[in-house]
């Protein structure tokens, strides 16, 4: 458990290191063509398919391509997708990893001209922070299926040829069980990976009280740092997500490929990146129509499909593969994308947070006639709440009423401050008075959550109240001018609101909660506390 956290803590380094190595040029490659001077084509493309990539621009290289009258070089060099798309994302200012700060801006000689990434949802990512990164027409060179990639046994206990929602079941039972581990690469940095979560997230949340199961099935998952080790953790036993034509290429002993159902295929989208010369596009064009063209072996040969999902007489069937056409349905959806990236980083991806408790006189009201009080639903929601963080995350407790106080720390997570936490919530008692001064301590908190901010981390004030400010002094306006002056777009804090109770102005909540970034709830049914405070820290992400 305590690698997979260092694992994850890491992705956002390797988006930035993986950038880096690109600009610097410490990566795999070679110039094709033997002009001196001329045009120089800069391609980066995925490591697995760079070698089929080189090898068609060897060969039209050979033949002597010249654009407006000047000789053309093309070097293409191994990149993984995840660093370009850090050095892209830096280029316009922003990041691709949620809740990391943006790298510097690269020099424009180290940005390349064309982008071969494993798949579209690199270049939704992307284009999520600059719309205009890439010229209109983007064209797949090839394609490879996601799968499922296990041993034998594994593979003949599913009884299906592909992977849905039942098999996925099976698998989580056995994980369960502890008799299969599930493995992946960082869905983070791994477009399969991702496709996996999102499988995983179709599978299991089919009303919101399934996000727990959801959860820990992400927390089950095993990280692996790259394809090649995923492959050697699948011929020992793991059930891996990984792609048709890595399998192929590792001929792992005894590993089968499973599809999934609904199918996710990667595309390998041949991406120009916009604001490039005009001889360089130009450029770029000669080497797409080359990649385009009739010949498919050099990629057939190292089992990539073609991108309409047929093989040709080169490609290698076994594992489980064969050479029936593939149905390609590329992951491309930002919605969706972002969904299952926000999910992921929150239910893996330690936090920091701050939790507020309203102890107001009212929080010994029921929430609902005939019900508990409502301080009584705060203690269990809260104490359960605990297990949805991981160890390294840092939490704090502080309580108000007409004034705030801090009764634990924000500190890490380890056995001392879980049990400092819990004793602390067992204990919590409502003050004698109604005076609520939400207002000032949501202002408090975000300023000390603010100051003590840590980057990699979702930085979070989540507030309990059952009601609104009734202290006198601060105006909600003035609360949202105070907030917005106190924003730093480097170092992002949200404040995450649950209103319990039928005395919740939630246009109040909703209004502090959308100067922050953040969301609000209202809770009415003390069954659903739970889950919706689960959601409320998912979806703030």
């Amino acid at each position: 458990m305590r690698v997979r956290n260092k694992a994850l803590v890491s992705g956002a380094v390797a988006l930035v290191v993986g950038a880096g190595a690109l600009a610097a040029g410490l990566v795999v490659g070679g110039l094709s063509g033997g002009c001196s001077g001329g045009v120089k084509l800069l391609v980066a493309a995925a490591p697995e398919i760079e070698p089929a990539v080189r090898e068609v621009a060897d060969r039209f290289a050979a033949t002597k391509p010249e654009v407006r009258g000047d000789c053309l070089q093309i070097q293409v060099r191994a990149a993984d997708p995840a660093g370009v798309a850090g050095l892209l994302a830096a280029r316009a200012g922003g990041t691709v990893v949620p809740g990391a700060s943006a790298a510097p801006s690269p020099p424009d000689a180290d940005v390349p001209t064309v982008w071969i990434p494993d798949s579209s949802a690199w270049l939704t990512r992307v284009q999520g922070v600059d719309r205009q990164a890439f010229d209109a027409q983007v064209t797949s060179i090839a394609a490879s299926p996601v799968v499922l990639a296990a041993g034998r046994p594994v593979a003949d206990a599913l009884g299906a040829r592909t992977v849905g929602a039942a098999q996925v079941g099976a698998l989580l039972a056995r994980v369960s069980n502890r008799q299969l581990q599930m493995g992946a690469v960082d869905p983070r940095r791994s477009t399969a990976g991702l496709a996996g979560a999102g499988l995983l997230y179709d599978s299991i949340v089919t009303d919101p009280a399934k996000l727990v199961d959801m959860v820990r099935a992400y927390r089950s998952i095993a990280l692996a740092p790259d394809q090649a080790t995923l492959l050697r953790n699948a011929a020992a036993g793991q059930a891996v997500i990984t792609s048709e034509q890595q399998v192929l290429a590792s001929a792992a002993d005894g590993v089968t490929a499973l599809p999934l159902d609904p199918p996710t295929t990667l595309d390998y989208p041949f991406a120009v990146v916009s604001a490039k010369p005009a001889v360089n596009l130009a450029a770029a064009e000669l080497l797409r129509a080359a990649l385009s063209g009739a010949d498919r072996t050099a990629f057939a040969r190292r089992g990539f499909r073609g991108p309409d999902g047929s093989t040709g007489a080169a490609f290698p069937a076994g594992h489980g593969v064969t050479q029936s056409e593939a149905q390609v349905k590329p992951l491309s959806d930002e919605r969706k994308i972002g969904e299952v990236l926000g999910y992921w980083n929150a239910t893996t991806a330690p936090s920091r947070v701050l939790t507020l408790v309203d102890v107001t006189s009212s929080m010994n009201r029921p929430i609902v006639r005939g019900g508990p009080a409502r301080l009584e639903v705060l203690r269990k929601t809260a104490t359960d709440g605990l297990g949805l963080f991981t160890d390294d995350s840092e939490l704090g407790l502080w309580a108000y009423a007409a004034d705030h106080q801090q009764v634990v720390p924000v500190s890490q997570l380890n056995g001392g401050q879980r049990a400092r936490l819990t004793s602390a919530v067992a204990a919590a008692k409502a003050a004698p008075t109604d005076v609520c001064g939400l207002y000032d301590t949501v202002l408090a908190a975000y300023q000390s959550l603010k100051e003590g901010y840590k980057e990699g981390r979702s930085n979070t004030v989540v507030v309990f109240t059952d009601g609104s400010n009734s202290k006198s002094g601060m105006s909600l306006e003035t609360l949202k001018l105070e907030l917005e002056r106190a924003t730093d777009p480097t170092r992002p804090v949200r404040v995450v609101l649950l209103g319990i109770g039928p005395d919740v102005h939630k246009d109040e909540l909703d209004a502090i909660a959308a100067t922050t970034g953040g969301r609000a709830f209202v809770v009415q049914d003390p069954e659903q506390i739970g889950n919706i405070f689960l959601q409320a820290l998912i979806r703030s992400n």
